[in-house]
């Protein structure tokens, strides 16, 4: 239930102040780490954002993402052949600060909330609530392209306490 509440509010704030110009759909992949009351695991996952023009004042974008990470022994030739590879799904919204370093490159720094659904185990079905940060470093390829390199980092407080770090390459396309 909670789930259609958080997924409601999401697509009305979006469609209020989603409609300036200047948003842009990233998405990518990445490498990183997935971690809780189990060994760290490496992960390979895939991301997609929505970015638009914030209406509140300390943060110049919003962005709405998706991440989908697996262990990445899944994807690797000649691994054992489990049931069950670990993964986990993270809806995050967060604001964005962003700053040029020079005409065609930029610094991005990225704090927010995370809605993270731990798969761990194969008897583990837990949504989890907490924090995310991030930082991209940019750079324009046209006027409406760009080429992004993320650091994001999701903690979350809530079940199973899990949290993970994602490098991510971005294509970013300006709307």
């Amino acid at each position: 239930m909670k789930k259609k509440y958080l997924i409601i509010f999401i697509f009305i704030f979006v469609s209020l102040f989603g409609q300036e110009k200047s948003s842009s759909i990233r998405a990518g992949i990445g490498i990183g780490s997935f971690m809780g009351d189990f060994p760290s695991q490496t992960t390979l996952g895939t991301k997609l954002l929505y970015n638009f023009p914030s209406p509140f004042d300390p943060f110049n974008s919003l962005q709405i993402n998706a991440v989908l990470a697996q262990e990445i022994e899944k994807f690797l030739p000649d691994s054992y052949s489990y049931d069950h590879y670990s993964y986990f799904t993270s809806f995050a919204f967060m604001g964005n600060l962003s700053q040029p370093l020079s005409p065609n490159v930029f610094i991005e720094e990225e704090l927010g909330i995370v809605y993270l659904n731990d798969r761990s185990f194969d008897d583990v079905d837990v949504w989890n609530l907490g924090f995310a940060m991030g930082v991209s470093l940019g750079t324009h390829l046209t006027m409406n392209s760009s080429l992004l390199f993320n650091l994001e980092y999701c903690l979350t407080f809530q079940n199973t306490n899990v949290s993970y770090s994602l490098i991510t390459i971005l294509y970013s396309y300006q709307l």
